[in-house]
């Protein structure tokens, strides 16, 4: 995100200090897990990644080959007129330490003496005291199996980052035209790279969190229709998807972490395809995604960045592999967006580890921007990480993880290095 691009920056907000009701379950149910023993794996969230239960699955987590899916893909295999619940939840604790240095973005990052922003979409930054607040969430879907080829799913995540916690982020009906295809039509999340589907189920993946590097973007839903095709040949496994909608992102949580007015992001025109195939413990992901963008003053209607020119463009690359208690992940993505006057470089690769109950992750990341106009500053930072998984029953995981950020922004640092120190504790249902 280019440095310039917004407006004066106003001043930093009063901090919250508690968080929303609406939230309180998940630190229940964090508490109340352990107690009531296994959580059965058999719908929904569970059974889409009932991989990652040692007991049943390949020797690391989840299998490249097979990620998570949401409950409505769960659901087309199911009886008619059956109603199915699912869920997840992440209690994610936090901090930052390290050297203070003035952020050069303004917003919510310009109080702290050091900073890290580990969720760009709904604003989770964390500051150099302990925290719940930036990434602690749950969600709740619903499935209606209505006929042999319909279906209805439905998602509401509750998130304590948000001044509006509870969203519904899933609305979809799935029509199975065939065995290999499949319509949807409704809001779902954008398809942007590997972990986008499932990057808020935390137990799905051995990090706390996917790189906030690759994975940080002002929209991540989109309303409209999905076109997706599958077909087994032997041991390979392919997958097409083609899709159309369209976004409308109010008092966006993005664009509050560099200033501190409401503003309305609008994503129309969206149009993208992701290919997919996996094989004997491989996978592999090409992803591309066009949009215009428009940005708006929420307060005054003003206009800031208008429809036209050139639209914005995403690109994504996916190698992953697992062999016996290996498993690499890596992703390459780079974007266009010349509303906005950058293009970015961005890339994850994480090897991990497991021995038993207990999984070890080492990994590097990087995000790069290089401005289309002289004289406006870009935004960078590379970092490496370490982080230990814990199963402690078939559906809950404990994780524990260490970040170092270095700030590579021109033409002088914008949010300054940090380390970040974090622990979660991960359900399914």
């Amino acid at each position: 995100m280019p440095l310039d691009h917004l407006a004066p920056v106003a001043p930093p907000a009063a901090p919250v200090t508690s968080p929303s009701l609406a939230v309180l379950g998940v630190w229940g149910s964090a508490l109340l897990l352990p107690l009531l023993g296994a959580v059965p794996a058999t719908t929904g969230w569970a059974q889409g990644v009932a991989a990652t239960d040692p007991a049943s699955a390949p020797p690391v987590g989840q299998t490249a080959a097979s990620p998570p899916t949401s409950a409505g893909a769960a659901a087309g295999t199911r009886d008619p007129g059956t109603f199915s619940l699912s869920g997840f939840g992440s209690l994610v604790l936090g901090r930052t330490a390290g050297a203070c240095s003035a952020a050069q973005l303004g917003g919510t990052q310009a109080g702290p003496c050091t900073r890290f922003v580990a969720d760009w979409a709904h604003g989770g930054l964390y500051q150099d005291h302990w925290s719940l607040q930036p990434e602690t969430r749950a969600g709740l879907q619903a499935d209606w199996r209505l006929a042999p080829q319909l279906s209805l799913t439905t998602q509401l995540t509750a998130r304590t980052a948000l001044r509006r916690p509870l969203q519904l982020e899933w609305a979809y009906a799935t029509w199975r035209l065939s065995p290999d295809w499949q319509l949807q039509l409704g809001r779902k999340r954008l398809p942007l790279y590997h972990y986008s589907d499932f990057q808020d189920v935390g137990f799905a993946f051995d990090t706390v969190r996917p790189s906030p590097d690759v994975y940080g973007w002002d929209v991540v839903n989109y309303n409209g229709l999905s076109l997706a095709y599958t077909h087994r040949q032997g041991a390979l496994n392919l997958r097409a998807e083609l899709l159309l909608g369209q976004e409308r992102s109010t008092d966006n949580a993005f664009l509050g972490l560099f200033d501190l007015r409401s503003r309305t992001l609008e994503w129309r025109d969206i149009r993208g395809l992701v290919l997919e195939a996996s094989q004997d413990g491989w996978s592999g992901r090409l992803s591309h995604l066009q949009a215009q963008y428009r940005q708006t003053d929420a307060s005054t209607g003003t206009v800031e960045v208008p429809l036209g020119g050139p639209p914005q463009r995403f690109s994504g690359l996916a190698i992953n592999r697992d062999w016996g208690p290996w498993a690499l992940r890596s992703e390459w993505g780079q974007t266009h967006r010349p509303a906005l006057h950058y293009r970015a470089r961005f890339h994850l690769a994480t090897l991990g580890w497991r021995d038993g109950a207990s999984t070890w992750t080492a990994g590097h990341n990087a995000y790069q921007e290089t401005s289309l106009d002289t004289g406006l500053g870009t935004y960078g930072h590379h970092g490496w990480l370490l982080a230990w998984r814990r199963e402690l029953h078939p559906g809950t995981a404990f994780k524990l993880q260490w970040d170092q950020l270095h700030d590579t922004s021109q033409p002088s640092p914008a949010v300054g290095n940090a380390q970040v120190f974090s622990a979660s504790y991960d359900f399914i249902f």
